[in-house]
Formats: structure tokens, C-alpha cells, sequence
């Protein structure tokens, strides 16, 4: 059936693509517009940027940095930054635009960092070992599981008690059904899971009164406003904030990658500057999320897991999804009606495709024996980041801003401690002991 008609096939590959950015990119907007108590008309606007740089950065890094079916999507390292300083700004009843132009001067640095860094790059990435890499995907999953787990739930929208305990068990049975297809389907239904299981979800929301229409008082062009949150300051806490936060970036580009590797039974090592290529590429990403009023955009380690779960392995459909995305950009009544797809069904399909991602991380770990040293390691950052998790909003509301910044972000706290650990503390301290047994 594909050789008898591969333009039929790719184009379904490239619209399934599409649907898997999209439903990524549709919860952030939703959440930042939420937290800085944004208008309608501007989550809108949010969104519609937010698609333009993930489909200009997916095309960008799949031709010209690491060149692998990886999209490009909001950071969760960013979102929770984002996050961390607008609740900061509203508990002090600060200016949420000030917040936003701070965040805009921050992702503009970490920019610049990037692209000046990117020739050293593979030199920083040997301090990404699997152990490191392992974690980030493991702790982003927990975090980002969270977070898909409440949108289900419809969590912040009333008690499960209410009305909203329809829609979070149509929110599980999406879940259910988008899983079962990737384990017992077979062919088109597997390689389509996503796209299947968003079109069934969105019919039932809709059949049970769950689902919005869109109005119809919105034009069919307009382009992009730049700068929307004002001109970018800096103050020093963000400055600093910055240095932890471009090293996980790079650390999301190289779970991302190495992961995807794995999937595609590619070899280590085939494309060294790939490294050099991403972070760069990053570099420009970064400098085109503050422009256009978005949270950062970086190559996206679920992409792996969706890969597996779909086996949707090539190139052209994941570049022409990319592009489908950047020109519905321009397109705001299309958006409008993107927009009343039920929220609850993106948080299921996501935390669907999210399931494959902890056998990545777990994988990632194991490729290295598993010494007490790299066990130790291991519990420490999986035992900090997910804690950190737990704590309370205002845990860290009197401390500086630079601890808020750093100490309040789990998945940053996590991998951090990983990779210093990592550093710091040499195998050669295990290697003797075995050296003496030999010996004797």
C-alpha cells in the first residue's frame, strides 16, 4: 500500500507530524495567558507566534542543524521559568509586561550564548553521558507528566466532583485508546495513533456538548507582531539564571538526539557536528522566540518516543509538517478554530506520547554498567528533582530571585546535580579496588 501510493502515504505522515507539533504548542500559550492574566485576543496571538517559531526551527534543525525527525517545540525548561516569575510578579503585585521583557532579554541572551558556545560545543557535550541524559528524560517526564496529568483533570477548573468529571474520563479513555493503538495496532492504525486519537477524542468531546466552536468574527491573514511584550531588559539575577539554563538546553538537544538515535539504529558518533549544527541552530531559535513573544523554543526528546510509537521514520513528511505549521501561522481564523479543540484531549495524547520516553531514559542509564557510584548519583538527582517538584509555589518566595530562578525548577535542580556529580566524582575510585582483586 505505501509504494502504491507514497504521496497519499506522505501526506498523511505530514499532517500527522503537524497534529503532534500542534498539540505541543496549543497547551503553552494557554497556560502562559492563564499565568500573566493575558487577554483572549493575545493567547491568540502568543499561539500564533508560537507556531511560527516551532515550524521555522523544526525546518531549520531538520535541514540544517542535527538533521533528524526531531520537532522543535516550548521549552519545559522554559515554561517553568516563565512559570516560577509570574507567580513571583503576582504574589508582589508586580507589572506582568516588566516579567515578560525580562523573560524577553533572557532567552535573547541565552541566544547569544548559544550561538558564541557552538564551536565548543561537543567539547560541553561529552559531560552529557548517558547517565546525565537518562536523567533529563526521566525528570521531564515526571515533570511534564504532571502537568499533562492535571490538564486531564482539568485541574485549576473546579473539583474532579463537578461537571468537569466527564471530560477527565473521555481525557482517559483518549489516553487509553491512543496507547492501545500504538501496542496492538498494526500499520496505518499504529503509524497514525496520534492523529486518530485526537480526531476520535475532539468527535466524542464534541457528540457530549465538551467541545467549543469557534467564532467567526476573525480575518484570514495577518502577520505576526514582533516585540509584543516590549523592549528586553536584563537584571543580573536573570543574567546568571541564564548560564544553568543554556547548559540544559544543551542537554534537551542532546537527550533529544541521542535518544532518536537510538530509535532510528543510527551510530553514535556518525555526525560529529551534528553538536556544533543544533547549538547553533538553538542559538537563532532562541533569538527568534524573544522577537516574536514566545516561550523558548528547543528540539523536543518525546520526539523519540512518538517515532517509536508510530514508526514514522522519515524526513520528507516531518519537514513538510514543519512547514505546514510555520504558514498556518498567518492564518488566524484557522488558529481560532485550533483553539476550541478540547484541551483535555492534547494533555491525553501528550501523556500518551510521553510513555515511551521513561524506557528512553531507563535505556540511556543502563548502556553504562551500573556501578554504586552511578547508582548513588542517580538517587541523589532523582531523588532531589522530583522533591523539588513537591514543594509549595512560595517555598522559595523570600529567598533572591536567583534562587527562585534555579532552586524552584526540579528538572533544572536534577540534572545539575547529575552532571557536576558526573564531574566531580571519577570512576578511578572504583576502578582500584577491582585493579587489587586482579592482582592478587
Amino acid at each position: 500500500m505505501k509504494s502504491q501510493f507514497p504521496g497519499w502515504h506522505n501526506g498523511l505522515g505530514a499532517l500527522q507530524w503537524f497534529v503532534y507539533m500542534l498539540v505541543y504548542s496549543i497547551p503553552i500559550p494557554i497556560v502562559i495567558g492563564g499565568l500573566f492574566h493575558l487577554p483572549a485576543a493575545e493567547i491568540e496571538g502568543v499561539m500564533q507566534r508560537t507556531f511560527l517559531v516551532s515550524g521555522l526551527a523544526t525546518i531549520l534543525q531538520g535541514t540544517l542543524g542535527h538533521r533528524r525527525p526531531i520537532i522543535d517545540g516550548p521549552a519545559g525548561i522554559w515554561l517553568s521559568v516563565f512559570v516560577i516569575l509570574g507567580d513571583m510578579a503576582m504574589r508582589s503585585h508586580g507589572d506582568p509586561s516588566a516579567t515578560l521583557s525580562l523573560l524577553t532579554g533572557g532567552m535573547i541572551l541565552a541566544g547569544v550564548l548559544l550561538l558564541l558556545i557552538s564551536r565548543v560545543a561537543h567539547r560541553i557535550a561529552v559531560w552529557f553521558t548517558p547517565l546525565v541524559t537518562g536523567s533529563f528524560m526521566l525528570l521531564l517526564s515526571f515533570q511534564l507528566g504532571g502537568v499533562f496529568l492535571k490538564g486531564m483533570l482539568g485541574a485549576g477548573h473546579g473539583p474532579l466532583t463537578s461537571g468537569h468529571t466527564l471530560s477527565a474520563l473521555l481525557a482517559f479513555a483518549v489516553f487509553v485508546f491512543v496507547l492501545g493503538l500504538t501496542v496492538w495496532g498494526a500499520g496505518w492504525w499504529k503509524s497514525y495513533a496520534v492523529l486518530i486519537g485526537i480526531a476520535v477524542g475532539w468527535l466524542a468531546f464534541a457528540c457530549l456538548g465538551q467541545a467549543e466552536s469557534a467564532a467567526s468574527d476573525v480575518v484570514w491573514f495577518r502577520l505576526p507582531d514582533v516585540f509584543v511584550w516590549g523592549l528586553p531588559h536584563l537584571d543580573v539575577g536573570m543574567a546568571v539564571a541564564v548560564v544553568p539554563l543554556i547548559l540544559m538546553v544543551l542537554a534537551s538537544t542532546m537527550a533529544a538526539t541521542d535518544s532518536m538515535d537510538h530509535v532510528l539504529e543510527k551510530k553514535a558518533g556518525a555526525d560529529p557536528r551534528h553538536v556544533f549544527r543544533s547549538t547553533a541552530v538553538s542559538g537563532v531559535t532562541h533569538v527568534l522566540s524573544a522577537l516574536f513573544a514566545t516561550v523558548g523554543i528547543v528540539p523536543l526528546g518525546g520526539s523519540a518516543g512518538y517515532v517509536r510509537m508510530t514508526g514514522q521514520k522519515r524526513m520528507a513528511p516531518f519537514l513538510a509538517g514543519g512547514l505546514i505549521m510555520a504558514c498556518l501561522a498567518f492564518m488566524p481564523a484557522i488558529i481560532r478554530f485550533l483553539t476550541t479543540m478540547p484541551a483535555q484531549v492534547a494533555y491525553a495524547v501528550e501523556l500518551a506520547a510521553f510513555v515511551p520516553m521513561i524506557g528512553l531514559g531507563v535505556r540511556a542509564i543502563l548502556r553504562e554498567p551500573m556501578t554504586e557510584r552511578r547508582l548513588l548519583i542517580l538517587g541523589v538527582a532523582m531523588m532531589i528533582g522530583t522533591a523539588i517538584l513537591f514543594l509549595p509555589a512560595e517555598t522559595f518566595s523570600e529567598a533572591p530571585a536567583i534562587v527562585q530562578y534555579i532552586a524552584g525548577n526540579g528538572l533544572l535542580v536534577g540534572v545539575l546535580l547529575a552532571l557536576v556529580l558526573e564531574r566531580l566524582w571519577k570512576e578511578k575510585a572504583e576502578e582500584e579496588p577491582a585493579q587489587k582483586k586482579t592482582a592478587s
